[in-house]
């Protein structure tokens, strides 16, 4: 079934990031790891109305409705003849509620999304005596990141009680949205190409401060492989939780700030170099139009993280911070400009684990505490229960992924930090590691950072 194009280009900077970082074809087997997924109230609406929900959402949001060709071209499609395509219609039935991962939601949480010839959402109604109990929403990460997701479930709620009611949810111009073809656009003109001026001043900078401070540091030596394997593990800690908190709340910081500085100290110690290089995710979100998108936005930045022998922790702390900072602004910045920056400026340090680890810091604040309260997944717990805390978790390895990340879920409760590699990268053997020296870290910062840090090197 051929749809109609209601408009298309090139792709923007953040959608282009996500695939050249992404390390294999975005249509193979496995990109289903990286879906978003929510399970909203259906307010015992009837089909026809949330049918019709739907559809205003997708109206209002392009880039739910969009093909994508990978690393080339988006396609924006008409609402109406792709709609069918996107819902599925089961009962509610008692297993699906006591498990949000089973049933029909499960099948629809696993779907690898074709880009170039399917949507990148599908809407699960689960129904029971011919009323919308419940809906799933599966989303590709491609077209949303936690922002967006937010503002996805928000909108789609406005949406059923406007129809509820029989009133259109979303009147008038929408210039309060910013869709992924119109950030193209700007990207592509006049004001993009200043801004990409600005960023490209910023990045050169740090990329020279971290050349200077890795000095005549050697890489360790391992040949990338042609098909990466990427290998996960996990610890989900209260103790690191409330000792970021802690130091936060000492030093006058983000959170965020204390997890960086405590990751850069455990790359530190893996790569046996003196400074990291460590690639923050930003929401990247600087206006109101992109604040109310629902689209992938978040983009890195390279922040020069002190190791652990550059001076106190405070002053280490305080420069991190400020480097974080600043370097927001400057997040959205064209890979097929910033790759042959950092080649220029780094030759052989690129790529390596002390030049090019991705750290990604995720709250509350960020994507709401529902959200942020379980495992990112097919497993899905609740790092914050003691039950699942204070143990090294191992997922199975499989093909893809960023070759050097961090990603730290943070709630008061408890973290979850999840530290990811390539097979060839050398950090399988250091990993466990470096999470237990996360949490020394910060534990050690939080008591007043009295004493020499903690030592590499924790095991159980």
């Amino acid at each position: 079934m051929s749809i109609t194009v209601e408009r298309g280009g090139r792709l923007n900077w953040a959608q282009r990031e996500w695939f050249e970082d992404l390390g294999a074809d975005s249509d193979s087997e496995w990109s289903f790891e990286a879906n978003f997924s929510a399970i909203l109230p259906g307010h015992d609406l009837a089909q026809g109305d949330v049918t019709a929900a739907v559809a205003d959402l997708l109206t209002r949001h392009e880039g739910l409705r969009t093909h994508i060709v990978r690393t080339s071209r988006q396609d924006v499609c008409s609402v109406g003849e792709g709609l069918a395509a996107v819902i599925r219609v089961t009962p509610d039935e008692p297993g699906d509620h006591a498990d949000p991962g089973g049933g029909a939601f499960q099948a629809a949480v696993r779907t690898s999304f074709r880009l170039h010839a399917q949507w990148p959402v599908l809407f699960v109604l689960l129904t029971a005596g011919g009323r919308v109990r419940r809906i799933g929403v599966v989303v590709d990460h491609s077209a949303v990141d936690g922002w967006g997701m937010r503002v996805l479930c928000r909108d789609l709620e406005r949406a059923l009680r406007a129809r509820a009611k029989g009133h259109e949810p979303f009147g008038g111009p929408m210039e309060d949205v910013e869709q992924p073809l119109d950030t193209a656009l700007w990207e592509q003109g006049a004001a993009g190409e200043r801004h990409q001026e600005r960023a490209r001043t910023h990045w050169r900078r740090q990329l020279v401060t971290l050349r200077d401070a890795l000095g005549d540091w050697t890489p360790k030596t391992a040949k990338r492989d042609d098909h990466p394997v990427l290998h996960t593990c996990r610890l989900a800690s209260r103790r690191v939780a409330q000792a970021a908190e802690a130091v936060a709340k000492a030093a006058g910081t983000p959170v965020s700030t204390g997890y960086l500085l405590a990751f850069g100290a455990a790359v530190c110690e893996a790569e046996q170099a003196p400074a990291a290089g460590v690639f923050a995710l930003s929401a990247n979100r600087l206006s109101a139009a992109v604040q109310g998108s629902v689209r992938k936005a978040v983009m890195p930045v390279p922040v020069v993280v002190p190791g652990p022998r550059e001076g106190a922790y405070r002053d280490r702390l305080a420069v991190c911070a400020a480097r974080l900072l600043q370097g927001h602004r400057f997040a959205n910045f064209d890979p097929g400009v910033a790759r042959p920056l950092e080649a220029d400026v780094l030759g052989g340090l690129r790529g390596t684990g002390a030049s090019s680890a991705r750290f990604n810091y995720v709250d509350n604040a960020l994507v709401g505490s529902a959200a942020n309260s379980r495992s990112w997944g097919r497993d899905s717990f609740a790092f914050g229960d003691p039950a699942h805390q204070g143990v090294v978790r191992f997922s199975p390895p499989r093909p893809g992924g960023s070759r050097y990340i961090l990603t730290v879920q943070h709630r008061v409760s408890g973290a979850l930090l999840t530290l990811a590699w390539h097979e060839d990268t050398g950090w399988g053997d250091v990993a466990e590691a470096m999470l237990w020296h996360i949490e020394d870290v910060m534990a050690w910062a939080a008591s007043g950072h009295e004493g020499p840090p903690p030592e590499f090197g924790r095991t159980n």
